[in-house]
């Protein structure tokens, strides 16, 4: 799904003014995705798979709706909680280890699926992440940025 973009999407997302700049392409993802109802978020311009994540707030019970760079694996998508190699982990994070079964969904390019949530460990996180790192190399960079372990999630759809 690569296009002239990606290259400048993989270069961008490595700087470090981009971290510290996060919230803002954050936003301006949330916009996009809000205003096309998520059939065209800002990382899907840049040609790479986009998925938004629907979880309830582990304190507040709230929806949230998170866009993320996803990556096909074992027949379903992972996504990955770098936080742009931040110390602590993305909020998403503590969500969806909160959440009960059945809680999450995801929106891909608008159709809404309820999904099944697995961290990976061991040999399926190093293949799962080796995929997700040949959809953005970066990962790896955000990895040396921390001493903690970057958690990988499997998302399949609930029939």
């Amino acid at each position: 799904m690569s296009n002239l973009l990606t290259p400048v999407a993989i270069w961008f997302g490595r700087k470090d003014a981009t971290r510290e700049n996060s919230s803002l392409v954050v936003t301006v993802d949330t916009w996009m995705s809000k205003v096309t109802r998520g059939r065209l978020p800002l990382l899907r311009v840049a040609g790479l798979p986009t998925l938004t994540l629907h979880v309830p707030g582990r304190k507040s019970g709230a929806l949230r709706s998170t866009p993320l760079l996803c990556a096909s694996w074992n027949n379903g998508l992972i996504i990955i909680g770098s936080n742009w190699g931040g110390e602590k982990a993305p909020a998403w994070v503590y969500n969806i280890r909160g959440a009960a079964e059945g809680q999450v969904e995801m929106s891909v390019y608008g159709a809404r699926l309820p999904v099944g949530v697995r961290e990976l460990e061991g040999a399926e996180r190093e293949s799962a992440w080796a995929a997700a790192v040949r959809v953005w190399p970066n990962y790896e960079i955000y990895a040396g940025r921390t001493d903690r372990t970057l958690p990988v999630f499997h998302l399949t759809p609930r029939l």
